[in-house]
């Protein structure tokens, strides 16, 4: 391949069995074993992820652990360390940006680099594949896979292929010869309904579903036919997003009036969270640690931080740990004049549902509150507690109209 090339190159990488390779990197002892991340064997629970030792025996992710214990008696059984995990992925993107500054970090083990204005800079795509499965290897003991392709949809299905450790990259021009063969499911989006439905149509490649007339597919699936349609035939004009994460997202105001009511401060305090909850689900982000700022009316200010039992960005969860923030100032016998709330240790969101049950459960629920703030505004729905701040500020559909409020990044 030319090393000055016009067309745009993205390359995909993916940590091969992430949670359970940073055990076996870390620990010498479980190399080359069965090992399962979710819990104890004789815990109620899930597998998380599974070595591929582990995968030989027929284990898989979201197998029950008692499941996964009959199956392999031999098999290691852990919790999981989310520190460790978020230390080995930082180390991961320092090596990545080493190539390029255009990185899409997706989740802690899974990232998009545009490598289109750089390849000059290097023999070949295959050599910079490479280079990073080397480097990330000697530095964290992971494995990852690599794609590289004309497209994001490209990249991921090639990085897919070879597991583990792969390295694929598909020529420009090559893309329908590559995708002609495979399993209809390998498309983004394809789930088992679709598969369902395609197979009954006689559909079980990629290269027949291209086939299809697109108005074929429209009414079957919608406005996602289209969409489906697109990338049967190559076609995906998604662009990495070098996203710049925020160090710290703040939501703050001074009260119009000092006061000593501890259920207006409260729902303020809700009201905030719910704003950076929004801000972060928004921005693809989830936040490790969270602090609470109260200012009083002869102007002393205290506060009290704390790390988050798991990274998250839903508002519930983020209210609680201020609910315990909160009662942890104890409060002086002065009145209250400004409430902050910030949030801190800022990373990409998309991997926590299935490290932690109680997320995963809430995203569905997430997703139609903003669907719905999206359409009708964001007060369209909010916590019943934050009803007190009604009776003392004006709102419109953007939310309340606070007394000075410092909205901050």
């Amino acid at each position: 391949m030319m090393n000055n090339v016009p067309f745009t190159l993205i390359m995909h990488i993916d940590a091969d069995a992430f949670f359970a390779s940073v055990e076996q990197g870390f620990n010498p002892l479980l190399r080359n074993r069965p090992v399962v991340v979710g819990g104890k064997e004789n815990q109620r629970g899930v597998v998380h992820t599974a070595s591929y030792e582990a995968r030989a025996f027929g284990i898989s992710t979201g197998m029950p652990l008692y499941r996964a214990k009959a199956l392999c008696p031999q098999c290691v059984f852990l919790k999981g360390d989310y520190e460790h995990y978020r230390a080995v992925s930082q180390t991961m993107q320092e090596i990545y940006l080493n190539y390029t500054p255009q990185v899409e970090f997706t989740s802690l083990d899974d990232a998009y680099l545009d490598l289109s204005g750089a390849l000059h800079l290097y023999p070949s795509p295959q050599w910079v594949g490479r280079q990073i499965q080397q480097e990330v290897l000697r530095r964290t003991g992971v494995g990852v896979s690599v794609g590289t392709g004309s497209s994001k949809m490209i990249a991921r299905i090639a990085s897919g292929l070879d597991k583990p450790r792969g390295l694929r990259c598909i020529e420009p021009g090559r893309e329908r010869d590559f995708l002609q063969s495979l399993a209809v499911d390998m498309l983004p989006g394809v789930g088992r309904r679709s598969k369902e439905k395609l197979t009954d149509l006689g559909i079980f490649t990629v290269g027949q579903l291209a086939a299809l007339p697109r108005l074929i597919l429209e009414q079957l699936f919608g406005r996602n036919g289209q969409k489906l349609w697109d990338l049967a035939n190559g076609i995906d004009s998604r662009v990495v997003e070098a996203q710049h994460i925020p160090r710290h997202i703040s939501r703050e105001t001074s009260l119009e009036e000092d006061t000593g009511d501890v259920k207006l401060v409260l729902a303020t305090l809700q009201y905030l969270t719910e704003r950076i909850a929004a801000k972060l689900r928004e921005m693809q982000l989830q936040a490790g640690s969270i602090s609470v700022k109260i200012g009083y009316s002869d102007f002393t200010r205290h506060h009290k931080s704390r790390r988050l039992p798991y990274p998250c960005s839903e508002s519930q969860e983020l209210y609680r740990a201020a609910g315990v923030l909160f009662d942890e100032l104890h409060l002086r016998r002065v009145r209250i004049r400004h409430i902050g709330l910030q949030v801190e240790d800022i990373e990409p969101a998309g991997y926590q549902g299935t490290l932690f049950d109680e997320v995963q459960k809430e995203e569905a629920l997430n997703t139609a509150v903003d669907e719905l703030r999206g359409r009708f505004g964001f007060m369209s729905i909010m916590p019943a507690d934050t009803l007190e701040l009604k009776n003392r500020y004006r709102m419109d559909r953007h939310g309340y109209i606070l007394h000075n409020p410092a909205l901050t990044r």
